[in-house]
């Protein structure tokens, strides 16, 4: 059993009694996509999670944000949980299985690989930047926004651009930014990821991840907000490394890896690190539009660019 955790139906009824409630789409097995909405202001806020279905510990964080009620000066908006088909497949298992089976939505794509490539890039063939193998966990599935859930997500998100979003992960204990190289945007980062450093307080001070020189586009969901959307995105790795060793040495699974025994103290520590940084965005401008922002490929992954 994945006690504490719960199964899918219980999240989004809790998510749906902490705000204004809609459905923006459903699954490929015909979930529904949940977004919660609270607060007011000009400037809206996000957050998501459950974009992997084992990494429960990230969806937790999202409720935990959300309980704690409006970001001042805006709207705040959670999706808890982008890929209910994979959660419910790992609550069905009982955390059994390998992190492809339990990473990846019904039809076997790694969501958080599915976004469209900004600036007309390729994929790369870095390890872990996305595969086009269907038999590998980083599957980047046929066609950017090939799956409902993504395609669903960004509909939702062109209705109204986000001034900055968190995408909340596990278990790495970092923060891993969208891939910039222009001084303004790395600098702008740098002070977000200070003010959820500052928020998290009792926290171990996730660092953030990233190079302006060696980092690539993977197709994961910050680089299309940033370079698309002119959003402020950020991965949050919820739950270290260091933590998840020190729970199991030899986990005696994946979800076990990925996620703490005890959830609360974790959520409660990274839902204020998140909090801190999605109010310190609103000091900052939009991320300036740049050339060739738009550019992205054609139908398939490797079509030429438009």
């Amino acid at each position: 059993m994945l006690a504490p955790y719960r199964p899918l139906e219980a999240v989004l009824d809790e998510a749906r009694s902490l705000g204004r409630a809609t459905t923006y789409g459903t699954s490929a097995e015909g979930r529904p996509l949940v977004a919660v909405e609270v607060g007011g202001g000009a400037r809206l806020l996000q957050v998501t999670a459950g974009i992997h279905g084992v990494e429960y510990i990230g969806v937790e964080t999202a409720l935990a944000v959300l309980r704690a009620g409006p970001v001042p000066g805006a709207r705040l908006r959670v999706c808890p949980v982008l890929n209910p088909d994979a959660y419910a497949r790992t609550w069905a298992s009982s955390g059994e299985g390998s992190l492809h089976q339990l990473r990846r939505n019904a039809r076997g794509v790694d969501l958080n690989r599915n976004f469209p490539l900004p600036w007309g890039a390729r994929p790369s063939w870095v390890p872990g930047s996305g595969s086009l193998d269907p038999t590998d966990a980083t599957y980047r599935g046929p066609a950017p926004l090939s799956e409902p859930e993504t395609a669903s997500l960004v509909a939702l998100l062109g209705t109204e651009a986000p001034h900055a979003s968190a995408n909340l992960h596990s278990f790495m204990g970092t923060l891993i930014c969208a891939r910039v190289w222009h001084p303004r945007d790395w600098w702008g980062y740098a002070g977000l990821c200070r003010a959820f450093r500052r928020g998290q307080a009792r926290g171990l001070g996730y660092l953030r991840l990233g190079t302006p020189v060696l980092d690539v586009f993977t197709g994961e969901l910050e680089d299309w907000q940033h370079h698309v959307q002119r959003t402020w995105a950020v991965c949050v790795e919820c739950f270290g490394v260091g933590e998840s060793y020190r729970q199991h040495l030899r986990a005696p699974g994946v979800f076990w890896r990925f996620n703490p025994r005890h959830p609360d103290p974790v959520a409660a520590r990274d839902a204020a690190g998140v909090r801190a940084m999605l109010e310190a965005s609103l000091g900052l401008d939009r991320p300036p539009a740049r050339a060739g922002a738009q550019r992205v490929l054609g139908p398939g992954w490797l079509g030429r660019r438009p």
